[in-house]
């Protein structure tokens, strides 16, 4: 139950001489930082179904965290409907998304960059912003920029660095 790989490089080498020609291909996986971390974690699992449990558990503990800081969204993603939500982020945490998204793919990250996500999304939706939401605005691209990946050149116009901090003054 641990992440795939989110960047995979295929290097292809050809080394040419007089007498012959070589070739060869190399695969180098790079994981997220934390994976290690998670890892060990694992390992004092007595099943693999637990692992789920483990991510469900720490994205529930963050969660209550950001409930606790105001930076909770209100929308049924995170609330009504919190079970499915974390299921969805667990398989993106499996295929190795969040280790090419956020800064190290730890499941706290994972939770501050959606929750942050779904915040400026509700926020962007009120006809008229006062003090309080443009101060929770704020809070959350200060939270999703601290969980948001820097995001090579190539990747960085579909990235939500792009779409969601743009505007923001690092």
């Amino acid at each position: 139950m641990a992440p795939k790989a989110s960047y995979r490089v295929k290097i292809s080498l050809t080394c040419q001489s007089v007498l012959a020609e070589h070739q060869e291909q190399h695969y180098v996986l790079y994981y997220a930082r934390a994976t290690p971390v998670w890892l060990r974690q694992l390992d004092r699992l007595s099943a693999g179904h637990q692992a789920f449990d483990l991510f469900h558990k720490q994205y529930k503990k963050r969660l209550n965290i950001l409930k606790k800081m105001q930076l909770c969204p209100s929308g049924c993603a995170f609330n009504a409907e919190l079970d499915k939500h974390i299921k969805k982020e667990w398989l993106h945490f499996l295929n190795g998304t969040y280790g090419l998204c956020t800064q190290t793919g730890r499941v706290a990250e994972i939770v501050d960059k959606e929750a942050a996500i779904a915040v400026i999304d509700e926020l962007s939706l009120l006809q008229h912003t006062d003090y309080a939401s443009t101060q929770l605005l704020m809070s959350a691209k200060v939270l999703l920029n601290k969980a948001c990946a820097p995001f090579p050149a190539h990747e960085y116009p579909g990235s939500s660095r792009a779409r969601y901090l743009s505007d923001f003054a690092e």
